[in-house]
């Protein structure tokens, strides 16, 4: 054999035994952060969270929800109200001196609230979460609040009093001061005034008052209580409100833009949380009472603001075929974990039932039954009625009718 001839034989084997090329996996994109984590916290959690202020009057309420996306603000006015020269100013030298402060108007409004802000300050992990929470899901908190009072109310803790009035409008709930220059700021144990708590995994943030701030003869457990009255700031008050039907805070941009002197003039009537510098407000949510952010759950049936489910029983107990040592009728009670006897229609082919994989794995499960057996049923009849003899096409078919 010839020298070239060797050589192409040698190359050809070497082709043949040699690894096949190497496959690389396609690149994948990468799934950004967002969707990777949660940044919401669930119905839950925004329940547990909102439990201690939810009873708050409106307009309070909504200051304090503001004023929460400003975290480091609230602490610089909680020093500020420290200073000796700071503690007895009121009404119109209270607004006057607060002039000189760059925070935004909700921080101010809440100055005439020591107790709020000493509450604020002393629990800045459910302060944080709280910021998130507005900052990200206005809506959601909004909706949680009203899904608590409705608790609240169900179990008779919330009502009109000498210190509020509670009405409902267009199945809202309205929480607002009885009198117009005197403002109650309402203690309360969370435990206590919801009634049985639904969700045992987040239960409700409860935030002790400030033990300055304790009323006369205030008992753990009792109840609504109320301080002591706080005497109402015209420039500070009235300016806000929660838009329960739109999930926005409305704001007057008027004595908005009186109170915020020293920053930005804003022209819209919806109120927008702070963003990128001026919120400083952390990326996520931070650790605190109700943890990280998490899906939602499968709420119970008595879940917080929802009514109780009425199922009907027969959608839930289908009829099954009696056992060996059962008679018609005869109930679990005195049979055990045997299911009642009932007559069932004769079962189409095999070919014709639905796989029992596909059913729903729920209470629910067996409510369309009904809709498949008669369509198993109407196609028996059509297969049925295709192989009766031309003699017979007239007599009786399905459930009784004659063909015509």
């Amino acid at each position: 054999m010839s020298r070239s001839c060797i050589s192409t034989v040698a190359l050809l084997v070497a082709v043949a035994l040699a690894p096949p090329p190497p496959v690389f996996a396609q690149a994948t994109k990468p799934v950004p952060a967002a969707q990777t984590e949660q940044s919401e916290f669930n119905i839950e959690q925004l329940d547990a969270l909102l439990a201690p202020i939810a009873l708050y009057p409106d307009e309070l309420l909504t200051q304090l929800l503001m004023a929460s996306t400003y975290p480091l603000q609230v602490v610089a006015a909680g020093r500020w109200l420290e200073k000796d020269e700071n503690k007895n100013l009121k009404d119109d030298a209270l607004a006057k001196a607060l002039e000189r402060e760059t925070w935004d108007p909700s921080v101010k409004s809440l100055v005439p609230f020591p107790q709020i802000v000493a509450m604020l300050n002393e629990n800045l992990e459910w302060t944080e979460q709280l910021s998130h929470a507005v900052a990200t899901q206005q809506a959601a908190v909004l909706d949680s609040v009203q899904r608590l009072r409705r608790q609240a109310q169900e179990t008779g803790s919330l009502k009109s009093g000498e210190q509020q009035r509670v009405e409902v409008r267009d199945t809202k709930i309205i929480i607002e001061p009885a009198r117009t220059d005197v403002v109650y700021v309402p203690m309360y144990k969370p435990a206590e005034v919801y009634g049985t708590w639904p969700y045992p995994s987040y239960p409700p943030v409860y935030l002790p008052p400030p033990a300055a701030y304790y009323p006369p003869g205030y008992a753990f457990g009792a109840g609504l209580a109320f301080a002591t009255g706080v005497a109402v700031v015209g420039r500070l008050w009235g300016w806000a409100n929660p838009g329960w039907n739109n999930g926005n805070v409305t704001v007057n941009p008027l004595q908005y833009n009186q109170i915020n002197v020293n920053r930005t003039q804003i022209q819209s009537n919806t109120w927008r949380a702070p963003t990128g510098t001026a919120a400083q407000l952390p990326a996520r949510a931070t650790a605190g009472p109700v943890g990280a952010p998490a899906k939602l759950q499968q709420l119970p049936t008595n879940a917080i603001g929802r009514n109780n489910v009425q199922v009907p029983a027969n959608a839930v107990n289908r009829p099954r075929a009696p056992s060996q040592g059962t008679t018609p009728g005869q109930t679990r009670a005195n049979a055990g974990t045997t299911a009642p006897t009932a007559q069932r229609p004769a079962q189409p082919p095999a070919a014709l039932r639905p796989s029992t994989a596909q059913r729903p794995a729920t209470a629910f499960g067996g409510t369309n039954d009904g809709n498949r057996a008669g369509q198993f049923e109407a196609r028996g009849a059509q297969s049925r009625n295709l192989q009766q003899t031309p003699a017979s096409q007239g007599r009786a078919a399905g459930g009784g009718l004659r063909r015509r």
